[in-house]
């Protein structure tokens, strides 16, 4: 019985201190993408102020298009902000999607549908037919939810 009780004690044990660490690498995971996202908040902004960047239909950022069909001219490092953004959108959509047993495309085209909601005028953004527009502003999002 002693041994039993021991050896759960021990298989605990190990459990424990093999969950905490996971528990507080995702702890701190989660927090460096906050604190990521929030100082690539003002530049995002910046580049959809721009025109050059638009939040699209699925919750992520896509670069602009010309009317060729190719991407907008940005720099390298704008590129990346973008990059790593989407890189991070997506991470916490899976972890949202895990905990609600959805799945993260859902996720992610729910947050586009706040997105859109809460777009600054002239700000592009892609509607659920696929079609980009600008952002209208304020009072013109009112009308459209009667």
């Amino acid at each position: 019985m002693k041994m039993r009780k021991l050896l759960a004690l021990s298989v605990a044990a190990l459990t424990l201190a093999f969950a905490v660490p996971q528990v507080l690498s995702a702890a701190d995971d989660a927090a460096t993408i906050k604190k990521n996202m929030a100082e690539r908040k003002p530049k995002i902004e910046t580049l959809k102020k721009a025109g050059t960047v638009g939040e699209n239909k699925t919750g992520y950022l896509e670069v602009m298009k010309d009317k060729d069909g190719k991407d907008v001219k940005i720099e390298d490092a704008d590129k990346k902000i973008v990059e790593d953004e989407n890189a991070d959108r997506k991470t916490v959509y899976t972890a949202i999607a895990k905990k609600e047993g959805s799945t993260v495309d859902k996720v992610g085209e729910l947050r586009a549908k706040q997105i859109r909601s809460k777009a600054a005028e002239g700000e592009y953004i892609q509607g659920e037919d696929g079609k980009w527009v600008k952002a209208p502003k304020p009072s013109e999002k009112k009308d459209e939810k009667k």
